[in-house]
């Protein structure tokens, strides 16, 4: 069954990278403005714009909160005994998918959707037609939550450790400090090309876990499914406020919107108060 499974996973990459493609010619962007995301490096040639240069200390800041939680959480998990019932096992993964922000040292705060009138982002941010309504994304994620739960409980109980959840937990920061990316500091480019990072993880979270029982990589197969469509809605919303013209696929040190790395914002549990970015998504 290996086989045939990567051969769905090879269909699985396929199709994203086509939705990407799909995304970068879009008929929704203007004939000029397309020709110009097929050369993105261009724009970025630009003389005098002050959105060019790169913020090497963001970059080194999401990966230092990545790694911070990464480390946090498998050491953790290291401490618990590989014959913990599997029943607290879902419990414990259930509640990590939900709440694995309280271990990360940046600003979490997921999107407030009454603010934003039943949308998932700020209604100055321009959507595809296609976007789920705002009221759908906390069921799609209360479900994939429960199916990670699942997972990492068949995946820890075939393998006799918990190390096997190693890749879970990874993917788990990795989504953290997207959502940092995403959400707070309103980086639509970054954000579009970090989106693979969270991808990736996931994907090597299934690997692993087939490796310790196929069951394991099944059920949390929809959660690949539903990144890989978020994966392309994220580059089609970056197209649509500008582009990489506008908004580079890289943290600029003049766009104001960079979230502060705190040990405050540890075991934070308000869901919906954002705090750490300077500007808005649409701030120029």
């Amino acid at each position: 069954f290996r086989s045939e499974s990567m051969a769905m996973l090879k269909c699985v990459c396929l199709a994203l990278v086509c939705g990407f493609v799909d995304a970068l010619v879009s008929p929704l962007q203007p004939p000029r403005q397309r020709r110009q995301l097929v050369a993105p490096l261009r724009a970025a040639e630009e003389v005098g714009s002050p959105s060019r240069r790169v913020a090497y200390g963001d970059v080194g800041k999401y990966v230092v909160a990545t790694t911070f939680q990464y480390g946090v959480l498998s050491g953790l998990v290291s401490v618990l005994p590989s014959k913990t019932p599997s029943v607290l096992v879902g419990v414990l993964f259930v509640f990590l998918s939900l709440r694995s922000r309280i271990f990360s040292p940046l600003d979490n705060s997921r999107p407030n959707v009454e603010a934003n009138e039943g949308a998932a982002t700020p209604k100055e941010v321009s959507r595809p037609r296609w976007t789920p309504p705002g009221v759908a994304f906390p069921i799609i994620w209360s479900t994939i939550s429960l199916l990670r739960g699942i997972s990492a409980a068949v995946a820890v109980a075939a393998a006799d450790s918990f190390a096997i959840t190693r890749p879970l937990i990874l993917h788990l920061a990795v989504g953290d400090t997207w959502n940092t990316i995403t959400n707070v500091e309103r980086r639509l480019g970054v954000s579009a090309i970090a989106v693979f990072a969270v991808w990736g993880s996931l994907l090597r979270t299934l690997l692993a876990f087939y490796d310790a029982t196929p069951l394991a990589a099944y059920v949390l197969a929809p959660s690949l499914a539903w990144i890989s469509i978020a994966s392309v809605l994220t580059a089609h919303i970056w197209l649509l406020n500008g582009g990489p013209k506008e908004r580079p696929p890289y943290p600029s040190p003049d766009d104001g919107q960079s979230a502060p790395l705190r040990l405050k914002y540890l075991l934070q549990l308000q869901p919906t108060t954002l705090g750490g970015a300077g500007k808005s998504a649409t701030t120029k």
